[in-house]
């Protein structure tokens, strides 16, 4: 008996839908995914839900950028990225704790930029500031390369540099100051974390000048001048001459050549020196009630006070010893710092001051008979 046409279309159907189901039973909706075996696919398929696995295989996320997380129950696909750009960054032994900080970065991320939070987490990566970010409140974008100066000067845990950048960078803008990220670099170069925070928040009379960076052989300091409470970074006592205290402090090469003078003038005159000063810091010149503290090129490390032992101090411009430190200092680099007849540029006259400047610049000054501010004023009109 013959089919009729619509028995074969009805034959037809019936085989297309059984063929249909068929395929579809054994079909691998995962066969798209990177990485993907039997293993692994039945963990997926254990601890994610349709709309994470939805996730999974609609951005073809390879198996291996997020599997050795799967299980945990902080887990979060879509945060995967985050996890793996923070275990290459930090050194973490505990995958939960990773999860854990990576998430409240993440949300918190998304929260204030929306589509831009993971670009705005490869930055936090990028500088090492992650989290110095979920640790202040007061983060700023804009401020990452001025944290990433100041932190320098903090301990490894001490967050606290986020909120005083911050306040600096307010207080530059209230100055009109230019070229703020060089002051700022040079800044942090000079000072420590508590000199940073005393130079810019100090008020200075107008017509100060704060000093962000110093040269310690040829800077000027003055009641002009304000450099915080500044000190070498490379300083060692005084040793082997007659000194007011017994710990008295210079900068390094000064200390060498103070001694190395010492040592030819006294092979050379009978008469003893002592020091009376040398380095000074700031908080001393603070306690002195002088109002010093942050003027005084004392604190720079390398000037000292002599005189000469039993001899009274406006009698030492008459000794031997004064003579032969001015027929000689400058040998070591030392110059007499505030001549007499130089008062004209320093303001000031001293017999007993004397500073290091370094052994070519000291016989500049010494062939020239300039003071310290005649020499910077020379330099200024050549430029």
């Amino acid at each position: 008996m013959k089919l009729r046409r619509w028995h074969l279309y009805l034959i037809a159907t019936l085989c297309f839908v059984l063929a249909f189901v068929t395929i579809n039973r054994k079909y691998d909706r995962f066969y798209r995914v990177n990485g993907i075996n039997n293993d692994n696919r039945a963990l997926i398929e254990m601890y994610l839900d349709e709309d994470e696995q939805d996730y999974l295989i609609e951005n073809a996320i390879a198996v291996d950028e997020f599997i050795d997380y799967i299980a945990y129950d902080e887990f979060h696909l879509q945060y995967y990225r985050y996890y793996n750009l923070l275990r290459q960054a930090q050194d973490y032994d505990d995958l939960r704790l990773l999860l854990i900080d990576a998430n409240a970065m993440a949300d918190r991320l998304t929260v204030e930029f929306g589509n831009g939070a993971e670009e705005r987490f490869e930055t936090l990566i990028k500088y090492n500031l992650e989290y110095a970010y979920m640790n202040s409140t007061y983060f700023d974008f804009n401020n990452i390369r001025y944290y990433q100066l100041l932190r320098t000067l903090y301990d490894e845990y001490d967050y606290s540099y986020v909120v005083m950048t911050n306040t600096y960078m307010t207080l530059m803008e209230e100055e009109n100051l230019t070229d703020r990220y060089d002051r700022f670099k040079e800044m942090v170069a000079t000072y420590n974390a508590e000199g940073v925070h005393i130079l810019m928040t100090t008020q200075v009379d107008q017509g100060t000048e704060k000093l962000y960076a110093i040269d310690p052989l040829t800077q000027v300091v003055n009641e002009h001048t304000f450099i915080s409470n500044y000190q070498p970074k490379h300083m060692s006592m005084i040793e082997g001459i007659p000194r007011l205290n017994y710990s008295m402090y210079l900068e390094d090469d000064a200390n060498t050549a103070l001694k190395k003078m010492y040592d030819a003038m006294d092979k050379k005159m009978k008469q003893k020196i002592i020091l009376t000063q040398s380095y000074t810091g700031y908080d001393v010149l603070n306690l002195s009630s002088s109002g010093e503290a942050g003027y005084n090129e004392f604190q720079l490390g390398n000037s000292i006070a002599i005189k000469e032992q039993e001899v009274p101090e406006d009698e030492f411009v008459s000794t031997d010893t004064y003579q032969w430190l001015l027929q000689h200092s400058y040998e070591y680099g030392y110059v007499l710092r505030y001549p007499a007849d130089k008062t004209a540029f320093t303001n000031k006259a001293s017999y007993t001051v004397f500073r290091y400047v370094g052994v070519e610049l000291a016989k500049t000054l010494h062939d020239n008979n300039w003071c310290l501010e005649e020499y910077l004023n020379s330099q200024s009109e050549q430029n």
